[in-house]
């Protein structure tokens, strides 16, 4: 029989792993000849290989190439490892970083030291597409600046709010990732502003659920009134036999600095179970039958 796996617990209230604020983004690499151009009317955005003719490009040169333009990365589901784009190197400082960041938030009453009431913003319970089509890759910046009334930059967003911690940078997340449900997820109740470590969290545990049908996506936004900015996340996800009861959870953040590559490893290690549809489904049903076999309600 299957081992059943240990649902992940809620991390909070203690914050969720940190890295240093200071990280500097790797240098970018000019796109290849046979590489996705790029429009030069209207957004600035890609075009598709077969538009130009050329070679389909990696997850990785897209990543390369939209960065390079501006185009604000999300957390949408991708082929390959992307930690070594989205993470910065381990360092000595990292723990003494982690202590200044806790303790600059605490002061602040900031990110899981908020304080006050706060809008939970989200898409409620939503299951997983096994497929997605394409998405426009500036749309939800696009859905973003109506949000803000015309700040298209999470960035300069937060600074303007006056909310940014020094050197952080900021993303657009989707609560449920585009690669999780597709065009629903471009709406302005699944956004809201965070930081690139924030968005990174979540890379690891969505990418373990992708494609599955079983799986219900309910996370929710911590938003501080009044704006757009999430002081936490919390990523949960369900199982559609087990409607009641999350069988992943975790409060990341909403300011967390750039993951270590330590870090996302562990991170990907919490979320593995994820990945064995089978042995999820037969936990599922094990804990349905000592529950009387009522599992959904």
């Amino acid at each position: 029989m299957t081992p059943t796996p240990t649902p992940a617990p809620l991390r909070s209230p203690s914050p969720p792993p940190q890295t240093q604020a200071s990280a500097s983004t790797s240098t970018l690499k000019r796109p290849r000849p046979d590489a996705d151009a790029f429009d030069t009317d209207g957004p600035r955005r890609p075009k598709r290989a077969a538009t130009t003719g050329g070679e389909r490009p990696s997850a990785a040169e897209l990543y390369k190439q939209q960065n390079a333009v501006g185009l604000q990365d999300t957390h949408s589901a991708r082929t390959g490892d992307m930690s070594s784009l989205r993470t910065t190197k381990d360092s000595p400082e990292d723990g003494l970083n982690l202590l200044a960041h806790v303790s600059s938030q605490a002061h602040d009453k900031k990110g899981l030291f908020f304080e006050g009431s706060m809008e939970r913003r989200g898409l409620g319970p939503q299951p997983v597409l096994t497929a997605v089509p394409d998405r426009d890759k500036g749309e939800h910046t696009q859905v973003f600046r109506t949000m803000t009334g015309g700040e298209p930059s999470s960035t300069k967003y937060q600074e303007k709010l006056g909310t940014a911690d020094k050197d952080t940078p900021y993303e657009i997340l989707h609560g449920m990732g585009h690669g999780e449900g597709g065009k629903k997820t471009q709406s302005a109740q699944n956004l809201a502003s965070a930081s690139h470590g924030a968005n990174t969290a979540m890379i690891p545990a969505d990418k373990a659920i992708s494609g599955n049908p079983d799986i219900l996506v309910d996370t929710r936004f911590n938003v501080r009134p009044g704006t757009h900015r999430a002081e936490s996340v919390d990523q949960t996800f369900i199982h559609k036999d087990r409607p009641t009861e999350p069988i992943f959870q975790q409060r990341i953040d909403g300011d967390l600095p750039k993951v270590t590559t330590s870090q996302y490893k562990q991170l990907q290690q919490q979320a593995e179970f994820l990945k064995d549809r089978d042995a999820l489904s037969g936990a599922v049903q094990l804990l349905n039958l000592k529950d009387g076999g009522g599992g959904k309600s």
